[in-house]
């Protein structure tokens, strides 16, 4: 991360121009946690993270090679020794992620599964507003989408395999919650 550092500070718009098209996975990723997190209890929470869901992934399914934000959120800037501080504290967890997933199966993470990943975000966080008054649909819909989003950056097909059966899940739940 110290490329993605200029005159000792890094800023979101540097870091997405280094991860070029796998920015898509871990801004997904961010959100989707969220969701996942107990944070999902604040009233409202799931409908603004399931549209922020679906405006990256929309991005993402209309062809974009990068993720878009606006200007104010590229430029927020951090010390970097803060973020360095910050990969010290999170380096244990990413070990363990990347224990968890590699490279398998990445059939299903090129065309044209790599066309339904995104279209499938994009309905999950449409949907989220509708299954904010089911407990924990939108929250299982959520863990599928960090899923995809993990499986994205780490071209792990297996995963995104296990993010479209919890996906089907979720809406088996939140439908049968609904009905």
């Amino acid at each position: 991360m110290s490329a993605a550092g200029v005159d000792g500070r890094v800023c979101v718009g540097h870091l997405l121009d280094i991860m070029g098209e796998r920015s898509f996975g871990a801004v997904l990723l961010a959100p989707s946690l969220i969701v996942v997190s107990p944070l999902s209890g604040i009233p409202g929470l799931s409908t603004v993270v399931g549209l922020i869901i679906a405006l990256i992934a929309g991005q993402m399914l209309v062809g974009c090679d990068h993720i878009w934000l606006p200007r104010t959120l590229r430029e927020r800037c951090i010390a970097q020794g803060k973020m360095e501080k910050a990969l010290r504290l999170l380096a244990p967890g990413a070990r363990l992620v990347d224990r968890l997933v590699s490279h398998r199966l990445a059939v299903f993470t090129r065309s044209p599964f790599s066309h339904a990943i995104p279209a499938i975000c994009v309905a999950i966080g449409l949907a989220m507003p509708l299954l904010e008054i089911v407990p924990f649909a939108s929250s299982i819909l959520a863990a599928a989408v960090a899923a995809f989003a993990l499986a994205l950056v780490a071209r792990d097909g297996a995963l995104a395999v296990v993010a479209m059966a919890t996906t089907g899940g979720g809406v088996w739940f939140g439908a049968n919650a609904l009905l």
